[in-house]
């Protein structure tokens, strides 16, 4: 590539890995990397076969799909006259 300094560009390039880090590091099977892929769930880009992905893609799919706070919800939603404990009762 002609003219184009990629040396400025260092936090871009620390945001991109393979395929297979992506598998390792979710602990996912290719072919479940490839449902995704095919589902449109995580974006990528493919330069002569070789398949790379953006790790903010994969932690904002990440943060799309967290259900953290339905857990949390049983123990800091008010008392609803069932009997259960809130927040403040533990």
């Amino acid at each position: 590539m002609k003219g184009v300094d990629l040396t400025d560009r260092q936090d871009e390039w620390s945001d991109w890995i393979d395929a297979q880090d992506v598998c390792t590091n979710m602990h996912i099977s290719q072919r479940t990397l490839q449902t995704w892929r095919i589902e449109g769930l995580l974006p990528f880009s493919r330069i002569k076969g070789k398949l790379y992905y953006r790790k903010s893609d994969i932690f904002l799919l990440l943060k799309e799909n967290y259900n953290g706070d339905l857990r949390r919800g049983d123990y800091e939603s008010e008392d609803d006259g069932k009997g259960g404990m809130n927040a403040s009762e533990m």
